[in-house]
């Protein structure tokens, strides 16, 4: 990776939300406002306003870990309790399903989200226990008029998929599997399926959680048990750098300007890193 600035030395948490009764899931709408999920008690979707204003926003009659803008007006959740994938209007606070089956079969625990810029919806559905391997990978296909057309399996049986990431040159997608410590890559075929499957690094302790690119192609990954956002290159594997955050349960992380916000679930808290770069972009582009 060349002709990339250099990351910070060292980062410092700065804390910016409390009373989070299991911290995970933070994103951005267009104007700022922070999203996350289970904010005093579980099952909830609080907000964080641009004036610092927090809040209970909405009550998901689950229980939502990953959350994403859709840019179009919705945060889109993975609701782990429910089995199901949701989505708010951030104007009315209305929730619709937009899946929770797969050909007639339940999700056994849908856990996180991304998007890819087309508009189309990818999660993970890792399960209830990392020790058993009954977890998949799907894609809702969005049409133009951000209406789900199908759902699309990209991988089963797998030991708790977790986070995943499109990558900036949308050719490629990187998957958390937290039941083997893992960042596995692959590309995208052309119907779109996984293809070229291959380890990008195993870490040799703790486990993987939420991940997202930065401008430059790095691979953000919070490492849950370890208490770190660690930094890894997704071509070679190599661990470019790693920030501890205070504590452990380190979820997931959400980017606004150039400062990363990270859930750690072990401090019940969201806290900033101030990291000087910006986000890949992952919001969908309007059509």
């Amino acid at each position: 990776m060349t002709d990339i600035p250099p990351l910070p030395t060292t980062l410092v948490p700065y804390p910016v939300i409390a009373d989070i009764a299991f911290a995970e899931g933070p994103i951005f709408d267009d104007a700022g406002n922070l999203y996350f999920v289970n904010y005093r008690e579980l099952g909830t979707l609080g907000r964080m306003t641009t004036d610092g204003t927090v809040s209970v926003w909405a009550h998901t009659g689950g229980q939502v870990n990953g959350l994403k803008y859709d840019g179009r007006g919705h945060i889109v959740g993975a609701d782990h309790m429910g089995n199901r994938i949701t989505r708010f209007d951030i104007l009315t606070r209305e929730m619709e399903v937009l899946t929770e089956d797969f050909e007639g079969e339940e999700y056994v625990g849908p856990n996180d989200i991304c998007m890819d810029l087309k508009g189309n919806i990818y999660f993970s559905d890792s399960g209830k226990d990392e020790q058993i391997a009954n977890g998949g990978v799907y894609r809702i296909e969005m049409d133009d008029a951000n209406m789900p057309v199908r759902v699309v399996q990209l991988g089963d049986q797998m030991p708790f998929p977790n986070g995943l990431a499109v990558h900036p040159d949308q050719q490629r997608f990187f998957l958390a599997l937290s039941g083997k410590n893992s960042i596995f890559g692959y590309e995208f075929g052309a119907d779109g399926e996984l293809t070229n499957e291959r380890l990008v690094r195993e870490f040799p302790n703790a486990t993987v959680d939420g991940m997202q690119f930065d401008e430059h192609g790095r691979l953000w990954v919070a490492r849950w048990m370890n208490g770190t956002v660690d930094v890894v290159d997704p071509d070679s594997g190599e661990l470019l750098a790693s920030y501890a955050m205070g504590g452990d349960g380190v979820t997931n992380m959400a980017w606004w300007g150039t400062s990363l916000y990270v859930t750690v679930s072990g401090r019940n808290s969201i806290e900033r890193l101030d990291v000087g770069v910006g986000p890949a972009e992952i919001v969908p582009r309007r059509g």
